[in-house]
């Protein structure tokens, strides 16, 4: 199965179980984030690995290592707000890019949790952003 198809599926049963279903993947959350499409204006939704930080959550845009950013973050860049389902929560947030005095300790911590998110910063020749989805 595809990554792609694999988000779509997720994302269904998620949204379905009211986030009963879908919001962990063994011991990491998964928020749905729904952004508006940079060219279509059209709202897209993706099922991301996050994190906790401040009072909210951050999310990774290591696109599994590879050299380019992932959709979903080109398109919070464009436009920042978006709305954000954590389990049965859901919340409006503006997407930030965190801060770099809290970048090394926030890494850290995300690879303690989830140990891809290292091999991702490993493989990828980019500096990858985490993105703090602060409440609105």
């Amino acid at each position: 199965m595809s990554w792609k198809l694999f988000g779509k599926v997720h994302q269904f049963i998620y949204r379905a179980s009211g986030g009963r279903l879908g919001a962990r993947m063994g011991q990491i959350d998964v928020a749905l984030v729904e952004t508006i499409g940079r060219k279509t204006g059209q709202a897209r939704c993706a099922p991301i690995a996050c994190y906790p930080y401040r009072d909210s959550i951050v999310v990774s845009a290591s696109n599994s290592g590879k050299e380019t950013h992932p959709v979903w973050y080109l398109n919070m860049q464009a436009n920042a707000d978006v709305n954000v389902q954590l389990g049965r929560e859901h919340f409006r947030a503006t997407a930030e890019d965190v801060v770099e005095e809290d970048r090394d300790e926030l890494w850290r911590t995300i690879v303690q949790l989830n140990k891809h998110q290292g091999e991702y910063l490993e493989k990828a020749q980019r500096k990858i952003p985490l993105v703090w989805l602060r409440r609105a």
